[in-house]
C-alpha cells in the first residue's frame, strides 16, 4: 500500500475490517457510527500509510491505535452534541453478540488481561480519571468538577495514564502477547 497499490488496501480491509468494526461498536455504541468509523480509519490509513514504520510495531497494533484514537475523538464529538442522551445500550446487545466470534473473543480476552495489568500500574488518580472518561463518558472538565481537582491536574492524570498504557501496549506487542 505504501507503494500506491490500491489492491493492498482491499486486502487489509478484508483482513482487519471486523477488528475495526468491533472496536468501533465498543467505543461508539452505535452500529452506524461504527461502520462509518471503518471507512474513516481505512481512508486515513490509505492516505497516511507512509507513516507506518514496521520497526515500531506491527501493522495491527498501528491500526488499533489509529482506530481507538479516531473512535474516541468521534465519541467525544457525539457526546458534546448529546448523541447518546436518548440511547439505551440494551438496544445494541444483539449487534454486539452477532459481531462476536471465537477469534475476536480470544483477542479481546488477551487485550483485557493486558489492560487490567497496565491499569494496576497507574496511580489511583490516573485510574479514576480514565475510568470516568472512558467508561462513564465524562469530559475532562466534568471530571475536574466531580473530583474537586483543577482541570490542569485532571489533564495531567489523563495524559500520563495514556502514556503509561501506550508504553505498556507497545511493550506487550513487542513481546508478542
Amino acid at each position: 500500500m505504501q507503494a500506491g497499490d490500491e489492491a493492498a488496501l482491499g486486502q487489509l480491509l478484508d483482513r482487519y475490517a471486523r477488528l475495526v468494526l468491533g472496536i468501533g461498536y465498543r467505543i461508539l455504541r452505535d452500529p452506524g457510527e461504527a461502520q462509518e468509523l471503518v471507512q474513516d480509519v481505512f481512508l486515513h490509513v490509505y492516505h497516511k500509510s507512509r507513516l507506518f514504520d514496521p520497526q515500531r510495531g506491527t501493522f495491527r497494533s498501528w491500526l488499533i491505535r489509529i482506530t481507538c484514537h479516531r473512535a474516541l475523538n468521534r465519541r467525544e464529538h457525539l457526546n458534546l452534541r448529546r448523541f447518546y442522551d436518548e440511547r439505551n445500550l440494551d438496544d445494541f446487545v444483539e449487534v454486539f453478540e452477532a459481531a462476536a466470534d471465537l477469534e475476536y473473543q480470544a483477542d479481546l480476552g488477551r487485550c483485557e488481561k493486558a489492560l487490567q495489568e497496565a491499569f494496576k500500574d497507574l496511580s489511583e488518580n490516573q485510574r479514576k480519571t480514565l475510568e470516568l472518561y472512558f467508561f462513564e463518558g465524562y469530559t475532562l472538565r466534568e471530571i475536574s468538577e466531580r473530583q474537586n481537582e483543577s482541570l490542569a491536574n485532571i489533564r495531567h492524570y489523563y495524559y500520563r495514564a495514556l502514556d503509561r498504557l501506550r508504553a505498556s501496549a507497545e511493550l506487550n506487542s513487542l513481546k508478542g502477547k
